[in-house]
């Protein structure tokens, strides 16, 4: 649901962007997008099929052409990520150096890829609002110019288990029990939140502002 509130910040960081919207057949996928088209980009969807293995490549581009895309958002989705073979549609966007955002299925499907180990929380939270701490710094990253403290909507059953995060991955936002609410790859341009920044239960503003961020501070250039 579309986030309310005060007057929206008008945001330019992805004028002239082309972003592939990976649809995990989620309900929230059309609010997502719309977040997207705020910060001046294009959105190019693409639905991601539980039977197949993975993305077919030739989809990513076709559809990309000679132009390509300027980032990848994995979009939460129900069930697991293994169900959508994410670490297939990861390493897809690492040949094409296209940079990752994942949300919610989005960020479990990145701490798999990279070797993480999720878990079930004992009581589901969905629907949900919950205080977030911003851990780390803000700088460079997607929470740049972001209070330290938001609030978040959440909607998911599994979680990140921090005693087995990979290296590769730094934590940059928990909840006030230290779940896990947020990700970025330590050289990649590879970034996750597990809340849902286009919930209306999320602080009014930031979820736009996050993804501009990612916009602007996932650069293809970062994978070497």
């Amino acid at each position: 649901a579309a986030g309310g509130g005060k007057a929206a910040a008008v945001h330019t960081e992805g004028a002239g962007k082309r972003v592939l919207l990976i649809d995990h057949q989620d309900s929230f996928v059309h609010t997502l997008a719309n977040y997207v088209r705020q910060t001046g980009a294009e959105v190019v969807t693409i639905r991601s099929n539980p039977l197949k293995v993975g993305l077919d490549e030739g989809e990513i581009d076709r559809l990309g052409g000679k132009r390509g895309f300027d980032m990848a958002l994995l979009s939460p989705g129900p069930g697991n990520p293994t169900d959508f073979q994410v670490p297939a549609t990861m390493r897809a966007c690492e040949k094409r150096k296209i940079p990752v955002f994942g949300v919610c299925l989005g960020l479990q499907g990145i701490v798999e890829t990279y070797g993480g180990t999720l878990d079930i929380l004992p009581v589901p939270v969905h629907g949900k609002p919950s205080p977030v701490d911003i851990v780390g710094g803000t700088k460079g990253g997607i929470f740049e110019g972001c209070p330290t403290n938001i609030t978040c909507g959440r909607y998911h059953s599994l979680y990140a288990l921090r005693g087995k995060m990979p290296k590769d991955l730094k934590v940059t936002a928990q909840t006030e029990d230290e779940c896990i609410m947020a990700v970025q790859h330590v050289s990649k341009p590879v970034a996750a939140v597990q809340f849902h920044p286009e919930s209306i239960l999320t602080s009014p503003g930031m979820g736009v502002k996050m993804l501009a961020n990612a916009l602007k501070n996932l650069k293809s250039s970062m994978y070497k």
